[in-house]
Formats: structure tokens, sequence, C-alpha cells
């Protein structure tokens, strides 16, 4: 009788440590939704050598804590092959924040290195809502007429 007494007994502890692990699984379900992504997206058309303009749509995603994200841009080249036929090129890959000194002054930019193995491109930070590309690393403006913004259109 007491060898059935002991046996239900732990029957009954090894249902309620189940009944509180599968609490605990709840409750760490509810605890881990999804993170939502943030992104910028900045567009504009920048100048072309050869041709109208480059038409820019760059997403970037939020860097968090200090860590860097993805980015992905589609650059449309308007009249690439002809009038009205314009060449689009997607690229997409890893987003760097880089800061630097440049003429004596703090500067942050956006360092986009392709997927593909492309040279990266980098892009300054002027202000909340713009971005200036620059020819490299140096984070150095070209100076003259030329305007090579772009700028914020949306957070998601």
């Amino acid at each position: 009788m007491m060898l059935v007494a002991i046996a239900a007994a732990f029957a009954s502890c090894q249902s309620n440590n189940k009944k509180s692990a599968e609490l605990v699984m709840e409750n760490d379900s509810v605890m881990m939704e999804p993170i939502e992504v943030a992104e910028e997206i900045f567009t504009g058309t920048l100048p072309a050598a050869d041709g109208p303009g480059i038409d820019y749509v760059l997403t970037l995603g939020a860097a968090t804590d200090g860590v860097d994200t993805v980015y992905t841009l589609e650059m449309t080249y308007l009249d690439a092959n002809g009038p009205g036929n314009h060449q689009v090129v997607k690229t997409s890959g890893k987003q760097q924040t880089m800061h630097k000194v440049v003429n004596n002054q703090p500067k942050k930019a956006v360092k986009l290195t392709p997927n593909s193995g492309d040279q990266p491109m980098y892009f300054l930070v002027v202000n909340d809502t713009t971005l200036r590309m620059v020819n490299d690393s140096t984070l150095v403006e070209t100076i003259g007429q030329a305007v090579y913004d772009i700028t914020k259109v949306k957070n998601k």
C-alpha cells in the first residue's frame, strides 16, 4: 500500500513539473515576439556623366545598440539605353557607420559594402534627412555645382 502511495506522489510531482515547464515555455514565447526592423529610405536623382541622371532609392536598416546592419540600393540609370529606356541596377550588402575628422571637423558617414564584391560606396551624413555621396573613405565632398544629395522620404 505504501508503495502505491509513493508512486502516486511521484507521478503527481512529475505532472506538476511538466505543467511548470509548459507555463515557462508559454511565458517565454510571449516575451520572444518578433522585433520590427526599423528602416530609413532615402531617394534622389544624382548627376550622371552619360545621361540625365541616376535615380537612387537607398534603404538602410537602422543600426541598433551600435550593431551595423544591411542595405539595399536600387539605381535607375535614366535614358541609359536611349530616350525613355532606363537601366535598373540593384545591389545589397553590409552597412557600416563611420566617424572621421575631416579638415578639423567631425564627420559621420555610411559605408555601403556590396555583397557582390564591388567597391564600397560612401554617403556623408549631412543632417537627419540628407545623405551626400562622397568619393571614398576620406569623406571629402566634391567641389562644384553638382548636387550629390539624397533625402529621407520615409521611416518604416
